[in-house]
C-alpha cells in the first residue's frame, strides 16, 4: 500500500507526500521537485532511523539552497559561462554561480526541476511512484518541448531493500539533459553527526579537478596518491583535511569521480559502498552515468531542519550520478544530447542493508 498524505502548499498548488514500504525499509517522496524526503532503514539490531537529510515541512524545501533530495535538471552541476552548445547554436542558462555569477549551477536554483510540482502516478502492483514534468521549448534556456519522468520503485531483496530511481526525458527537438538526484545521507541517522565516519569505497580510478570557481578544469586525473582515492574503504573524512589544493578549493570533497567501467547504454554498475560501523547500516549505489559528484556538505547551514536537528558543514554526504560536469566544453567527453529518436534515460540503484558487528 502506497500512502498519500498532504505535505503543505507551494505557490503553484498543494503538495503530496508518498510513502513506499518494502520489509523494514520505508521511503517517502513528494511531488514538489520529485524529491526524496525520508529514507527509514534499520540498523543491525532492527532499530529504524531516517538516514536522509531534509526538512520536516514543505517550507524548508521552498528555499532549500542545499537541494536536499531534489531532482536536479535539466543541467546538473556547473557549466562554464552558463553556455550549452547544441549543434550550431549556443543556448544560455541562467548565470547564477561563480565570480560575478558568470557560470551556471544546477540550471536554475529558483525555477529548476527541483522547484516545481510534478504530476504523479501510483502503481501499487509495482510499488512505485512516477512523476512527470513538462517544459516548453526554450524554457530554462534549452530547446525542445520536453517531458521529464522520475520513477521511484522500492522492492524487498535478501538482506534489505532496493530503491530504483529512473530519470528520463523525451523531446521534440535536440536538447541537453544531465539529470541527477541530490540526496544527502548520514547512515547513523539524520542529525547523528556521524556522516563523515562512514567507511566509503568508490570504484573510481580518476576524478575531475576543479578551478577556483569549482568548474571542471578539463583534466581527468588519476586518484592514485591523492586524497580522492577511495578504491579501498576508508573513513569519508580520513583525508579531508589533507594539504591538497583541490580540497581547499571545495572546503572538502566537492568533485566528480569518474566511475570505472562506463559503457553507453549499459545497465547499472557498482559505484559506491558506504557503511556506518556503529549501526551497521550499509548503502550501496549502482549507476549508469559516467561519473558521480561526491559532496561532503561543506556549505550546509540549516538550523532546526528535520526532527529538531540542525545540519552544518559535513553533516551529510551526497553522491550525485551524472555525465561529467561541463562536458559541453570538452570535445572528448560524452555529451548527453537528447533527441526525439534517442530519449534520455539513466538509472540510480540504492541498496539498503546491514552488516553484523565486526
Amino acid at each position: 500500500m502506497i500512502s498519500q498524505t498532504p505535505f503543505g502548499r507551494a505557490p503553484a498548488g498543494a503538495v503530496t507526500l508518498f510513502e513506499l514500504t518494502a520489509g523494514a525499509v520505508r521511503i517517502q517522496v513528494m511531488d514538489f521537485g520529485a524529491t526524496l524526503v525520508r529514507a527509514f532503514t534499520p540498523d543491525r539490531t532492527g532499530a529504524v532511523a531516517d538516514i536522509a537529510l531534509g526538512f520536516d515541512a514543505l517550507a524548508g524545501y521552498l528555499a532549500n539552497p542545499a537541494c536536499y533530495g531534489g531532482t536536479i535538471g535539466p543541467s546538473a552541476n556547473r557549466t562554464d559561462r552558463a553556455e550549452v552548445p547544441i549543434g550550431n547554436a549556443v543556448h544560455r542558462l541562467p548565470e547564477n554561480d561563480g565570480p560575478g555569477s558568470a557560470n551556471n549551477l544546477h540550471t536554475d536554483l529558483d525555477h529548476g526541476l527541483h522547484k516545481r510540482i510534478w504530476s504523479s502516478e501510483v502503481d501499487e502492483a509495482a510499488n512505485l511512484v512516477r512523476f512527470t514534468c513538462e517544459l516548453a521549448d526554450g524554457e530554462l534556456g534549452l530547446p525542445g518541448a520536453r517531458r521529464f519522468t522520475v520513477t521511484y520503485a522500492l522492492a524487498e531483496e535478501a538482506g534489505g531493500a532496493v530503491l530504483t530511481l529512473e530519470h528520463a526525458c523525451a523531446t521534440d527537438a535536440p536538447t541537453y539533459v544531465n539529470m541527477t538526484n541530490h540526496s544527502y545521507f548520514d547512515l547513523g541517522g539524520a542529525g547523528s553527526g556521524r556522516a563523515m565516519e562512514a567507511l566509503v569505497a568508490v570504484r573510481a580510478a580518476h576524478f575531475l579537478p576543479v578551478r577556483e570557481d569549482s568548474v571542471s578544469t578539463g583534466e581527468i586525473r588519476p586518484v592514485a596518491g591523492t586524497p580522492f582515492d577511495f578504491r579501498e574503504p576508508k573513513r569519508l573524512d580520513a583525508d579531508i583535511e589533507a594539504d591538497d589544493e583541490q580540497l581547499r578549493r571545495g572546503r572538502g570533497y566537492d568533485h566528480c569521480l569518474v566511475v570505472d567501467g562506463y559503457e553507453p547504454g549499459a545497465g547499472p554498475r557498482p559505484a559506491l559502498r558506504a557503511e556506518d560501523p556503529v549501526s551497521g547500516r550499509v548503502l550501496s549505489i549502482d549507476i549508469t552515468a559516467p561519473g558521480a559528484h561526491l559532496y561532503t556538505g561543506n556549505w550546509l547551514d540549516d538550523a532546526d531542519a528535520k526532527d529538531g536537528a540542525s545540519f552544518g558543514a559535513r553533516d551529510g554526504f551526497a553522491f550525485e550520478p551524472e555525465f561529467l560536469p561541463d562536458n559541453v566544453h570538452h570535445a572528448d567527453w560524452e555529451h548527453p544530447v537528447c533527441t526525439p529518436e534517442s530519449p534520455y534515460r539513466q538509472s540510480i540503484i540504492y541498496r539498503f542493508s546491514t552488516r553484523a558487528a565486526r
